[in-house]
């Protein structure tokens, strides 16, 4: 019987020592020997164990596959990383187990669990259902216009399409971290959007003036909010949120965020300051009980409030969630605050976490003095009653006030708008810089979303013009 034919050397790598072997050796790369279809790479890996190195073969049905394999096992040498994994499990690896690694990344980061579930659900909605068993490797362009397709069926605004994009390239970003798909594969390569119409000198992020209330049509519905909601309020279901019009107030003059505005206590109240110190959001996961996380981008910022707000609206609320009687005088409530401010940073200098401080302690919710609350649990309002309530109100603006009647496009989180340009900007007449700074916002966010350029221009060139 003659002798088998020995394989065809088609590369071979640097000389190498490593693995304790006294023998120099090198990543070799095999043709398909006879009766074989399989290019082979041989080269040797590390052990768990401590124990010399093992040869490794990985197989590769096409000499393109085999050559990128023999490139990876020379740079995973070079750098001491990974070195490429089998075949059967580079198939296991598809897009499916990516999105779990993407959910698990995105627990790791320590993102915003809204944030988290917003992923899940794109993931799962239009992600999964179309490329889900695709094996990463193989993940290419027409892949992601399939998701896109998709998406499109069921998403109709330009923001939820690009939020899918761009979930798209994070995973991308992330296959190519771990290694699983080749940096010079981009399935996102030629993947367009339809471009969004924008106004002359605004971004995409641009918020249109029209969605920017005046201030009579907060202070409307505020007054609004106390007169259903107050203790003269007939209506159960309205006053179950006993604040909403102070609650409106602090949007509205502040700025603040939905959960910046539910996760309020007393001791975040300066009233020798005059300001509101944003140090958490309450947030309610869906199924999930809610809880009180840290600020959105972890900046902790400091609001200036009109003084009336302080003293007619916060001060009594604060004043009875620390057990004080009505007259007490406003030093004495402010010694009350500190009091329970030390009593906190004392309990956090003690806790093995040394990032806790006063404003970040964990509390019990049920136990915390919260500003804002439903009446019917002791703790912060769920998002969905608090815009159920927020429409019975605008309701009654309609009907009642119609002066002042808020319009259907400008929604609850445009009281942050009112604050950003109508009062800190225009009224107060503050930078930008320093609207950035009372809203917690990076200026580049605050000048993307209030600023067009050439908008002074343009209306200095209409004055002139109206005179000829």
């Amino acid at each position: 019987m003659p002798p088998r034919k020995k394989p065809t050397l088609l590369a071979q790598g640097k000389p190498r020592t490593l693995g304790g072997t006294k023998r120099a050796w090198r990543v070799r790369l095999y043709a398909p020997g006879e009766g074989s279809t399989s290019y082979q790479v041989m080269f040797r890996s590390p052990t768990d164990d401590g124990q010399p190195w093992e040869r490794v073969l990985r197989r590769a049905s096409t000499e393109t596959e085999a050559r990128d394999i023999f490139a990876r096992a020379e740079a995973a040498l070079d750098t001491a990383t990974e070195a490429p994994a089998r075949a059967d499990v580079r198939a296991a690896r598809t897009i499916r187990m990516l999105g779990e690694e993407y959910i698990k990344d995105s627990h790791e980061r320590d993102k915003h669990p809204r944030t988290i579930q917003g992923r899940e659900s794109r993931l799962n909605a239009h992600i999964l259902p179309t490329i889900g068993d695709v094996t990463v490797a193989k993940w290419r362009v027409e892949h992601s216009r399939k998701v896109m397709e998709k998406g499109s069926q069921t998403i109709f605004s330009t923001r939820g399409r690009e939020d899918l994009r761009g979930q798209l390239a994070a995973m991308r970003k992330l296959a190519w971290r771990l290694g699983w798909l080749d940096r010079s594969v981009d399935p996102l390569d030629g993947l367009e959007i339809g471009r969004t119409t924008v106004l002359q000198g605004a971004t995409i992020q641009y918020v249109d003036p029209r969605l920017r209330p005046e201030t009579r049509q907060v202070r409307a519905m505020a007054d609004a909010a106390d007169k259903l909601c107050g203790p003269d309020g007939t209506d159960p279901l309205m006053t179950r949120l006993p604040l909403l019009g102070t609650k409106i107030r602090v949007a509205g003059f502040g700025g603040l965020r939905l959960g910046e505005q539910n996760a309020l206590r007393a001791i975040d109240v300066f009233f020798d300051g005059g300001y509101l110190h944003v140090n958490g959001s309450w947030t309610t996961p869906r199924h999930q009980p809610g809880f009180r996380g840290p600020v959105k981008n972890h900046v902790l910022h400091e609001v200036p409030l009109p003084g009336t707000l302080m003293r007619d609206d916060l001060l009594p609320r604060v004043k009875e969630l620390l057990g004080l009687p009505a007259t007490t005088p406003l030093q004495q409530v402010i010694n009350a605050q500190e009091l329970e401010r030390q009593g906190r940073a004392d309990l956090a200098v003690r806790a093995p976490d040394r990032s806790l401080a006063w404003w970040n302690y964990p509390i019990p919710p049920e136990e915390e003095q919260w500003l804002f609350v439903d009446t019917a649990t002791g703790l912060p309002v769920k998002p969905e009653l608090h815009n159920n309530r927020w429409h019975r109100v605008r309701a009654w603006v309609d009907l009642n006030d119609p002066d002042n009647a808020w319009p259907r496009t400008i929604v609850y989180r445009n009281l942050r708008h009112h604050a950003a340009t109508k009062w800190f900007h225009e009224e107060l007449g503050e930078s930008w810089e320093v609207v950035a700074q009372y809203l917690g916002d990076k200026l580049t966010t605050v000048l993307n979303h209030y600023v067009r350029a050439g908008e002074d221009a343009l209306r200095g060139s209409v004055n002139k013009l109206a005179e000829l």
